[in-house]
């Protein structure tokens, strides 16, 4: 059916009418497109119009019966329906169909050509009506204005924001009369009615190429209105989110930039010798285009990954293909012109736009391999202008002087001036160098852009990244101010040392280009201050204060790696730990930062102490022994008693002033954040609380290793540094601008041992820790506290209370915490508790939220069963330490309040309600009760499982709970006993042939190798009495070693015996002998094991007492008596009582063993009561109150663990614990309730007869071992929960003999010489 073509123009003419006010609102051309496609959607009189009446009935006529024989075919065949595929429907089926009928396809162009013709004839009629409007005007502008917009100025409903639309014709047209060769007017005309076009038209037009051509022409005119409408135009054409048209675009200015550059006539083009003048018309000209150029650039990398790669192709090579180019001068003369790279120096100084363009990956590959393949002078040019710069500042700096040439430098400072209109050609030269260092700073960052060096200069030289970076530590002679982060600066040295500090802090850069020759470099101005000779020309060459502050802020950013620690600390050569070898680099620095502490420096002579200096440097060295591997190369130089020295020198001389608190801001002298000048207002004493405060931070940074901390109870500043770092950690402050995480682990660290718990305590943490707990588990905040209770989550320990559960479990990790927290302390048990007390420590926390044994208690709390749940749980860590456990059963009786408990919440027929405090206490009861390794006893989970049918009852909990002791047999597994058959072994044969006289060195190493291809080929035979003997023999081999037998006994035969043993060692005996019957070890008795233990431990605790220092004042931290050094060792002796076992529970042969066992070196580590305060240690140890178990064992741990496991070493990090913790707690009790019997017998066969570095290599097994579930446990963070309440699953000794072999060839020469080290200056 034909339509009348007068109708289908009415119903159009309608539709447009309708829909101008849509047109009117939309702020561009693509907005009111994009409205005008969607309008069914927005306009609910869509269907009502008639241009889409008619068209719906033009479809249907056409298209009707088409669609009901789709219809009927498709639903009769049912069985081809099934067949479909799940996503096609029936209107889907229907529809493809018809859409690819040729039918459809006529009646499509049938109306397309009509509404095409209808639109022609409304455009038609408004260009007439719109001539006609202006025929009155002078016919000398009508040949300029006849194709002017369709729609026009006069109130056409099309008008909208001056954008024009034209047809080809007229496209056509426009870029005829833009030719150069059209007067004046008519292109001035063309230009601006091509401007008023939407971006997308012209793009689109035919005559694009040609109009191209015509815009760059315009680009380049002599009339600046032509030029600056061709520039605009150029920019509105950017704002077009199209990438075809941006690309355009950009291409179009590059060749007309690149045009400028190259033609045969320069006159435009400044010389370089005359500098760059802004007021003249043709620098601005070429300025505004590389300006708005370099807009383009910094924007574009936000969305070109977007679009094809041929967009960004184009447009880096573009942009190179300009930055590459110089000009030639063609005046005869030789001097060079200015070059599109100082244009771009001048716009963008610091190269942002390549920053950007190298950020990700996806343009970085592009650029890189650009420059690679064809752009390779971009790269030339730079290092030609760094290479060229920097030889000029030292020649002027060798003629003139340093003051000179700073002088001269400051003709070259851009930034200080708000506007420029003349730039010298020193000051081009400056700006092409710092775009040229900051364009190669950009790209040595990253591998490919590395791969790209060495670069050929064009006299033939070739310079590689280690010269480029030497050139650039070398501009650092000429600072003059110190280095600063906030600061808008052009000076070079402040540019290089930013630079040099950035490619310091990269891993890979430091790792793959950082050499000897440039930590010499770094190095050189520190030696001049370290040597200083007497002559005058010596003291000219010294370096600057600025200069030393810019090289101690690279070598801090070094040293913020560990491959730069490295290299600083062992070379650049690849070693193994054990066969490395301090470099002399390491030395230089802490050979100066000990004597600019101590005043000795000879530069001292000829001016003041720098603090900012000696701060900065003491940072460097912290860097490193904050560190086990640099505390080991720091030792020597003492600093921590340098440091130590200095604050109490200050502090002396100032008075007592406020605790140092720690700047916010990182105003201070070594640089929390930034280093910055003290202004000469400041008042002296500030600058000096500054300077203490700096001095206190690092000495505090010693804690962060077992043995710093060791070093840091020795300078006896302990409770100042502590008292800072709870400033900072109550801030939530970072330990230094080059650290990623807080204080978590340093506290941890410190609370580890007897001096840092009382320090931290003196601090006022535990105070804190204990109110935070208390508002988040019993309180909702401060503001509304004791008003209502918060919701609990069903959760046992709720995620507000997470990280103040961990915090005490990190706190009361250690036994010497929990000694010196609850030793003679008696709970409070009040008769009645206000709502409003809260706890101030944990000994109240312990009282009202464990011990819940009264109804006052249970009434002052809002959520009564959450808070106990909270209390039970962090119980529960704590008695994993055997001695924690014996200690808090022996003061409050815990195992009967739990029974007491469990009775109480029983029903009428006397069963215990299950709930989640009955499966709680019913846990700590089996745990406490039970002893043994991972297949020695069985303990229940803390969990409500599923419903299990047990025969004909249900039930939620499979475990029997119980109110009473003995344990139900279903937690103590059956054990075999001692085999009543010997079978002869390598062992036994070994053994049975060794005489008396063959026990030396040369039988100890035949015993070694025979006891590791047992442990490896059959470790089962190493138990009972076989193993004891081999002990035994090997002891006495090693008594006849002078480097093993390093603590000798008195020579007492007949010691007077203690009356009796402290309720700790009572309590443990029990235990100990309910082991050893749980594993049928013994064949005596009960009473008759209790009492051979009993007299064992009380001649050990005799013959170890007589080896102690008496307490008489020292062991003291700060006028606070460190409990743990009153009397004889606190805990009690698992060592001797695992002795004891293994022997049966003969007390004559296991007395016998342990006297001449100490006097071996092994003895002081797998026995620790033997060194307690031991006259055997240096003074200083054994009054620390910190034992060599952790300040040596736990310190080669975290060594060696850094190195071996990095992965664990890092989830310690993350997770606020220390592996010298976790190692000390499983030492202490020589693994019980960690390993089976088995397993323990050859921890400590291995180390008595292998080697006392073994104990190390142990524990790296185990991290080993279970380092999967370490990392699982980063994500929860309960890291410190999972490592001790559970034993080693799957864990064998044997296993690991070849992994711990391997440890001992890398290690042993490094760790053995040290830990016999604890004995080298020992004496009364």
């Amino acid at each position: 059916m034909d339509s009348d073509p007068e109708e289908v123009l009415s119903h159009l003419h309608q539709l447009v009418k309708n829909v101008e006010p849509i047109i009117k609102e939309s702020d561009s051309v693509e907005a009111a497109e994009d409205a005008i496609l969607h309008l069914e959607e927005t306009d609910e009189n869509f269907h009502k119009y008639d241009f889409v009446r008619h068209i719906h009935n033009q479809l249907e006529s056409a298209m009707g019966h088409l669609i009901d024989e789709e219809i009927e075919k498709n639903s009769m065949g049912g069985s081809s329906m099934n067949a479909t595929s799940g996503q096609e429907t029936l209107v889907q089926l229907v529809t493809n169909s018809v859409a690819d009928s040729k039918g459809f396809s006529s009646i499509v162009k049938k109306l397309c050509s009509e509404t095409m013709a209808a639109s022609e004839t409304i455009i038609q009629s408004i260009e007439d009506e719109r001539l006609s409007a202006i025929g009155e005007e002078d016919s000398n502008s009508q040949p300029s204005r006849r194709h002017q917009s369709v729609f026009s100025d006069g109130g056409s409903t099309y008008d909208h924001d001056g954008l024009y639309f034209l047809s080809q014709k007229q496209f056509h047209l426009i870029a005829d009369e833009m030719d150069s060769q059209k007067p004046l007017n008519v292109r001035r005309e063309a230009l601006r009615r091509l401007c008023q076009v939407p971006p997308s038209d012209v793009m689109a037009s035919e005559s694009w190429s040609q109009l191209r051509i015509s815009l760059m022409a315009a680009l380049a005119d002599n009339d600046t209105h032509i030029a600056h409408d061709a520039l605009s135009f150029h920019a509105k054409m950017f704002a077009v989110s199209n990438h075809q048209i941006m690309k355009e675009t950009y291409t179009c200015l590059a060749e007309h930039l690149q045009t400028l550059f190259t033609s045969s006539k320069h006159d435009h083009l400044p010389m370089i010798v005359d500098g760059l003048d802004l007021t003249q018309p043709e620098v601005v000209h070429i300025l505004k285009r590389i300006r708005l150029l370099n807009e383009f650039q910094q924007q574009v990398p936000s969305i070109w990954v977007r679009y094809p790669e041929n967009f960004l192709e184009a447009i880096v090579e573009s942009t190179l293909s300009i930055i590459v180019l110089h000009p030639k001068p063609v005046r005869g003369g030789a001097k060079e012109l200015i070059s599109p790279l100082h244009f771009f120096s001048l716009v963008d100084t610091k190269a942002n736009w390549l920053k950007k363009w190298l950020h990700g990956n996806y343009s970085r590959y592009v650029v890189i391999k650009q420059m690679q393949q064809d752009f390779r002078v971009f790269l030339q040019d730079a290092v030609e202008h760094c290479i060229s710069f920097c030889d000029k500042c030292r020649i002027k700096q060798s003629n003139s002087g340093m003051t000179n040439l700073m002088k001269k430098m400051k003709q070259h400072k851009i930034a200080e001036e708000k506007r420029r209109t003349k730039y010298s050609p020193a000051e081009l030269e400056h700006l092409t160098f710092i775009h040229s260092l900051c364009v190669l700073g950009r790209l040595l960052l990253y591998s490919q852009g590395r791969d790209l060096f060495p670069v050929r200069t064009r006299q033939g030289k070739e310079v590689s990244i280690q010269t480029l970076v030497i050139t650039w530590i070398q501009i650092l002679n000429l600072a003059k101010h110190k280095p600063k982060y906030d600061q808008k600066s052009y000076e070079p040295a402040l540019l290089a040392g930013k630079i040099l500090r950035t490619l310091c802090s990269s891993s890979a850069f430091v790792e793959n280009c950082l050499n000897t020759e440039i930590i010499d470099a770094l190095l050189s101005p520190v030696k001049s201050w370290l040597h200083e000779g007497i002559s005058n020309q010596d003291s000219e060459n010294q370096a600057s204060e600025a200069t030393m502050l810019h090289i101690s802020e690279i070598l801090a950013c070094l040293t913020s790696t560990v491959s730069g620690r490295n290299k600083l600390m062992y070379g650049c050569s690849d070693k193994t730990i054990g066969s490395r070898k301090f470099s002399a680099a390491a030395h230089v620095v802490a050979e100066f930062a000990q004597k600019a502490l101590c005043g000795n420096l000879p530069s001292l002579s000829k001016r003041t102490q720098s603090y900012l200096v000696t701060g900065s440097f003491v940072f460097v060295c912290r860097q490193m022994y904050n560190t086990c591997e640099g505390l080991a190369l720091l030792q020597e130089y003492r600093l921590h008693e340098c440091l130590a020295r200095a604050w109490k020198q200050i502090h002396d001389k100032h008075g007592e002033v406020s605790t140092p608190t720690g700047s916010e801001d990182g105003n201070d002298y070594h640089g929390n954040n930034d280093i910055t000048d003290i202004s000469p207002s400041q008042s002296i004493s500030h600058n000096m609380l500054l300077w203490e405060e700096n001095l206190i931070d690092n000495l505090l940074n010693y804690a962060a290793t077992p043995k710093g901390l060791l070093l840091l109870q020795q300078t006896g500043a302990i409770n100042e540094c502590v008292s800072y770092m709870y400033t900072r950690y109550r801030k939530k402050l970072q330990v230094s601008k080059c650290e990623k995480f807080g204080y978590g682990v340093m506290v941890t660290q410190v609370a580890a041992t007897a001096p840092g718990i009382v320090a931290l305590q003196l601090a006022g943490f535990e105070k804190a820790l204990v109110h935070e707990l208390w508002a988040g588990l019993e309180c909702a905040s401060d503001e509304i506290r004791m008003t209502a209770p918060p919701p609990h989550p069903i959760s046992p320990i709720d995620k507000s209370v997470h990280k103040c559960f961990i915090g005490l479990v990190n706190i009361l990790s250690s036994y010497d915490a929990v000694f010196h927290i609850f030793h003679h302390q008696t709970l409070p048990n009040k008769p009645s508790y206000s709502f409003r007390e809260v706890p101030d420590s944990v000994l109240k926390v312990f009282d009202r939220l464990v011990m819940i044994n009264s109804e006052a208690k249970v009434h002052s709390l809002f959520n009564h069963e959450q808070s106990h749940v909270f209390g039970l749980r962090l119980l529960n860590v704590l008695v994993c330490s055997l001695d924690t456990w014996l200690l808090l059963e022996t003061q409050y009786n815990i195992q009967q309040t739990l029974l007491q408990m469990q009775k109480d919440d029983c029903t009428y027929e006397g069963n215990i309600i299950i709930d989640a405090l009955s499966v709680d206490r019913n846990h700590i009861l089996v745990r406490t009760q039970a002893i043994g390794g991972p297949s020695e006893r069985r303990i229940p989970p803390r969990s409500l499982e599923p419903m299990i049918h047990k025969g004909s009852k249900q039930l939620a909990y499979p475990w029997p709970l119980f109110n009473k002791f003995p344990l139900p047999k279903e937690y103590t597994p059956t054990l075999s006993g001692k085999s009543s058959v010997k079978k002869e072994s390598v062992v036994s044969r070994f053994l049975s042939k060794t005489k008396a006289s063959d026990k030396n060195r040369g039988w100890l190493e035949q015993c070694r190798d025979m006891f590791v291809k047992t442990m490896i080929s059959g470790p089962g035979v190493l138990k009972g009495s076989i193993l004891a003997d081999l002990l035994d023999k090997a002891v006495v081999a090693q008594e006849r070693m002078p480097e093993e037998r390093l603590f000798p006994n008195p020579s007492i035969k007949d010691p007077p015996l203690k009356d009796s043993l402290s309720p700790v060692s009572t309590a443990g005996i029990k235990m100990a002998v309910r082991y050893g019957k749980h594993l049928n070890l013994m064949k005596s008795s009960t009473e008759a094991t209790t009492n051979n233990l009993n007299y064992v431990l009380r001649h050990c605790q005799t013959m170890l007492e007589d080896q102690q220092e008496k307490a008489s004042g020292g062991g003291k931290n700060n006028n606070v008596q460190i409990k743990t050094l009153q009397g004889p060792y606190h805990g009690f002796d698992w060592f001797v009582s695992t002795i004891f076992l293994m022997n049966g529970g003969n007390k004559d042969k296991t007395w016998n063993f342990l006297q001449k066992f100490s006097d071996l070196l092994c003895s002081g580590f797998l026995w620790p009561a033997r060194l307690h305060a031991s006259i055997h240690l240096p003074k200083e140890m054994r009054s620390s109150g910190i034992h060599p178990l952790f300040s040596h064992t736990g310190h080669h741990v975290e060594l060696i663990l850094q190195n071996e496991l990095p992965l664990v070493h890092s989830t310690f990090r993350m997770c606020g614990y220390t592996p010298s913790q976790i190692c000390q707690h499983w030492l202490q009790q020589c693994f019980w309730n960690y390993m089976d019997w088995n397993q323990i017998n050859h921890y400590i066969a291995v180390v008595i007869i292998l080697g006392t570095d073994y104990q190390v290599y142990i524990c790296i097994s185990i991290f080993k071992h279970l380092q999967e579930q370490i990392l699982e446990h980063r994500l929860t963070q309960d890291l410190q929960v999972f490592l001790k309440e559970n034993p080693f699953h799957g864990y064998n000794v044997a296993s690991y003999m070849d992994y711990m072999q391997m440890l001992e060839s890398k290690n042993r020469g490094m760790v053995l010489s040290d830990l016999r080290g604890i004995a080298g200056k020992s004496g009364k």
